[in-house]
């Protein structure tokens, strides 16, 4: 019964995504939830019948661990008890001193699903229709009646329990005060502020009393030892007892046995049994706390039914498509990390002001798999985006891509002059609440350092980074062998292979004058070699070269030689199609990797054995491209999208995702 909670939200969402009609339960998520899974069964059911997901590694193995924790006999998925009509949840919500992950889940046959808990250890209990079975803490519950069930985790956050008013109140040690803040006011600034670390206070220990005469004492291993080589016949010697102070337990505490005794042990086990019976003691607490909120939490829950849910919330409800198996629904972006991240991290920071709602929807279709994500912004913050994303990419880059030998590449545009023009508003934003003084300082001192014009001309803010594959180098270094004959050392040159990225990387610019000088300055000091109008870069204890050169308004940063002798003498060769190109150029950030041409090209080095290389193709042959691009911003809401070809072979992506992992476990 130990893992049964984590096996059943395992099976509750891997059986959700055979669900297929629409008895919804959303109307039972709280108003106040900060993140909303939905799991739409109707298009998954199309792409896979319960009987196939059935025979598949993952629904094996789940059904298996489920009737192992269980103690009963599970065959198939449908013997769990779950309604596989209806669509299935996950929500979070939460407040200063608790969250809850709650799974929101139909039922069709109460009895069956009884039975995963019949073999507990500690059964459920029964008032009327309402069943409810607790953990040992009670800091999960799981709820239900002959409709629906409800799975509930609660964790108390320290940040709660460290307050003083709550730590005095639940009878926890005091929050830390340095002993050498002697200022009144500092004392009372550090005991006020919530965020500071508890610590535990030192158990009183009652030191043994040595006599004066100084004894030098073997350490308890070092005694053992002696006594194993040379057994000599002694009269034993006297145990010291060393007596702690006792512990009175609390309330809360009703397991007496949780406690080590430290009567007759060394001095340092008795501080750690201390130290480690204390930690039990107000771990207890703090779970009888959270279990206390869990219990109030789920008290009428399947009763309520007049409470505001998250159908009254219009942006989440404009967030779920049909056509989408899976919908993350985040309620505020900026909230959730001010409700999760702890005060004490941040020290007040806001890194997200100015975000707001958040979707990620998940489409599995019968020839790609897609992932598109949306985010709202403040109108300040949209202003702040719209012009930092007025430039597009360089189309002169698209002269030097040759899609033949392409496996993957990273273009963004974005405008430079733009970005340090609005940097110091975004730091201000950001850090303006607490370091309000320093801030304004540190932004005027940029913008008075800087020439946003000029530095814009220099690097305009567009690149492309083009992956060519991989390649190996015979690389010589220098070591040093040791004789142990005559304690000489000597060094030593070897070779090894090292396995390096092939790659060129595009960057915009302008003004040509301050990188020019720069080159001057390297040649001088034999940190640049000079070839057929493109450069080398010597770099010290580098297995990889670096060669570059400046044509057409572009830096050209490549480990090819021959690649940038091409392009220094205008003799490179380009071919992209039109799909590459059009994905370039109408978005600010675009990505594509293609495992398909890397299978074959890792050498074995890398991988350990040829068997693991074989896998390690075999895998890469069967993924499809990947490709990745954000979409110009819309109002307030920008958006973006990640998708992955199915290979003509698959019948769906749904199939072809369990075919993948059947495949890694063979």
């Amino acid at each position: 019964m130990k893992h049964l909670y984590k096996y059943a939200v395992t099976a509750v969402f891997a059986i959700g995504t055979l669900a297929v009609n629409a008895q919804d339960l959303a109307h039972k998520i709280p108003s106040d939830a900060l993140i909303v899974v939905t799991l739409k069964g109707d298009n998954l059911t199309q792409l896979m019948s319960v009987k196939e997901f059935n025979n598949t590694f993952a629904g094996q193995e789940i059904t298996k661990k489920l009737a192992e924790s269980a103690k009963s006999n599970f065959k198939t998925v449908e013997d769990f008890g779950f309604n596989l009509s209806s669509t299935f949840y996950y929500y979070n919500r939460g407040n200063d001193s608790v969250s809850y992950n709650c799974v929101l889940a139909p039922l069709k046959n109460v009895n069956q699903f009884d039975q995963l808990f019949k073999g507990a250890e500690k059964s459920f209990t029964q008032n009327g229709k309402v069943r409810t079975f607790y953990s040992r803490d009670s800091t999960e519950v799981v709820l239900w009646n002959e409709e629906m069930v409800l799975f509930t985790k609660s964790d108390g956050k320290e940040s709660y329990f460290s307050r003083p008013d709550v730590s005095k109140r639940l009878g926890l040690p005091a929050p830390f005060v340095p002993a050498a803040a002697t200022d009144t006011a500092l004392t009372t600034t550090a005991v006020a502020d919530s965020t500071l670390v508890m610590t535990e206070p030192e158990p009183v220990i009652q030191e043994p009393v040595l006599p004066r005469k100084t004894i030098k004492r073997k350490s308890q291993k070092a005694v053992i030892k002696n006594r194993k080589r040379h057994p000599v016949k002694r009269k034993p010697a006297k145990k010291k007892i060393i007596k702690t102070e006792e512990l009175q337990p609390e309330e809360y505490m009703t397991d007496s046995t949780a406690y080590a005794t430290a009567d007759s042990i060394p001095y340092h086990e008795a501080v750690d049994t201390a130290l480690a019976n204390s930690y039990i003691r107000n771990e207890k607490i703090k779970k009888a706390e959270t279990a206390r909120w869990t219990k109030n939490m789920i008290s009428g829950y399947f009763e309520k039914s007049n409470q505001p849910s998250i159908l009254n919330n219009k942006d989440f409800t404009k967030s779920i498509d049909q056509k989408a198996e899976v919908t993350v629904w985040i309620s505020n972006a900026d909230k959730l990390m001010n409700t999760y991240v702890p005060g004490s991290y941040l020290k007040g920071i806001n890194i997200l002001n100015g975000y707001g709602s958040a979707n990620i929807k998940l489409y599995l279709e019968k020839s790609a798999i897609r992932m598109r994500s949306e985010i709202t912004f403040s109108n300040e913050m949209a202003a702040v985006f719209r012009k930092l994303n007025k430039r597009k990419l360089n189309r002169k880059f698209f002269n030097y891509i040759n899609e033949d030998k392409l496996i993957g590449y990273m273009g963004y545009a974005m405008d430079s002059k733009a970005y340090l023009e609005e940097y110091p508003k975004l730091m201000s934003q950001m850090y303006g609440a607490v370091y309000k003084d320093e801030v304004t300082l540190a932004t005027d001192l940029f913008s008075l350092l800087l020439d946003e014009e000029a530095v814009s001309k220099v690097i305009k803010g567009d690149g492309l980074f083009i992956f060519n594959g991989l390649s190996q180098k015979d690389n010589t270094y220098q070591t040093y062998e040791y004789n142990e004959q005559n304690f000489e050392t000597k060094a030593v040159t070897k070779t090894k292979k090292e396995t390096l990225p092939d790659f060129l990387l595009m960057i915009s610019t302008e003004d040509t004058r301050l990188i020019n000088k720069l080159i001057a300055y390297g040649v001088k000091k034999n940190a640049v070699k000079e070839q057929q109008n493109y450069y080398e870069l010597a770099v010290s204890k580098s297995p990889m070269a670096l060669y570059f050169t400046i044509r057409d308004g572009i830096i050209f940063l490549g480990t090819n030689a021959d690649e940038m002798k091409q392009i220094a003498n205008h003799q490179y060769q380009a071919s992209i199609s039109g799909k590459h190109k059009k994905m370039l150029a109408s978005s600010n950030f675009a990505a594509y990797f293609s495992a398909k041409k890397l299978a074959g090209k890792i050498p074995a080095e890398e991988t350990g054995n040829s068997d693991k290389l074989a896998k390690t193709n075999k895998l890469l042959s069967s993924l499809g491209d990947i490709y990745i691009k954000s979409d110009p911003i819309n109002g307030n809401v920008f958006s973006g999208e990640v998708s992955m070809d199915i290979p003509a072979q698959q019948q769906n992506a749904l199939k072809y995702l369990f075919s993948i992992i059947d495949d890694t476990r063979k």
